[in-house]
């Protein structure tokens, strides 16, 4: 590429112009199909989601368990790693989180995005 190009706005330069540069090749082409797979439950999962291996919110949408439920299945599945805390710590965690998802308004959105409904405060 010639230095008298600058400031002309002459464009991109050809590929003969740059070394090196082909175009694609015909043996580069593929026919894969692309396939997305349900990743297999693991014992923590069956664990946390229950025997068959179903999501919280799949639970929640075959009527297995209510909207306080699946906020309980999701705490439980985000404090499933805190396994070496002592029990009243990770009760304690459980219970922080599980009233940040009824009070918090971002949180309680995205509980409502998830199930069409806002989880309640529990009744004492």
């Amino acid at each position: 590429m010639a230095i008298d190009r600058i400031g002309k706005g002459a464009g991109l330069p050809s590929t003969s112009e740059v070394s090196g540069v082909s175009g694609p090749s015909h043996a580069a082409k593929t026919d894969a199909v692309f396939k997305v797979e349900r990743p297999l439950a693991t014992s923590h999962a069956t664990h946390v989601d229950g025997a068959a291996g179903l999501t919280s919110l799949e639970r929640f949408q075959a009527g297995e368990v209510d909207v306080n439920g699946f906020v309980d299945l999701e705490v439980d599945k985000a404090t499933s790693a805190l396994k070496g805390l002592h029990s009243s710590e990770l009760d304690e965690i459980r219970s922080l989180l599980r009233d940040q998802m009824r009070s918090d308004p971002g949180l309680q959105d995205l509980v409502r995005a998830a199930t069409g409904a806002a989880p309640t405060p529990p009744e004492d």
